[in-house]
């Protein structure tokens, strides 16, 4: 199985905060946690941006892990999932921005400071 992760940007409509977060949390992740071969969710707020158009104030990250052999059979199971997918007016629509990712490594922090060789 490969490890996939789909992102997706959003935005709340000004003033439905509350129930942009109730919806996303209470509701939709569960509702995309259905879709066969996702396996794991997390929601993140935007701290800071630079450089891009995508991103602004209010912006939130939602991010999904999959596994998947085949992960066109996957997204076009999630492209059918999301036509019976609520989309309630504390979304603003047009800030909705999907993208696909694959890992291509990784690599992990040292747990000790690096020490140069003493000459």
């Amino acid at each position: 199985m490969t490890r996939y992760f789909l992102a997706v940007h959003t935005r709340p409509t000004p003033g439905r905060e509350t129930e942009y977060h109730r919806w996303y949390d209470d509701f939709h992740l569960d509702e995309v946690l259905q879709v066969p071969d996702f396996v794991t969710a997390e929601r993140h707020v935007l701290v800071q941006s630079e450089g891009s158009q995508l991103l602004g104030p209010g912006s939130h990250l939602a991010v999904f892990t999959i596994t998947s052999d085949d992960i066109d059979a996957t997204m076009t199971a999630f492209r059918h999932a999301q036509k019976s997918m609520a989309q309630p007016a504390c979304l603003d629509a047009d800030s909705v921005a999907l993208s696909w990712w694959r890992p291509l490594g990784s690599r992990t922090a040292s747990s000790s400071p690096l020490v140069p060789d003493s000459a």
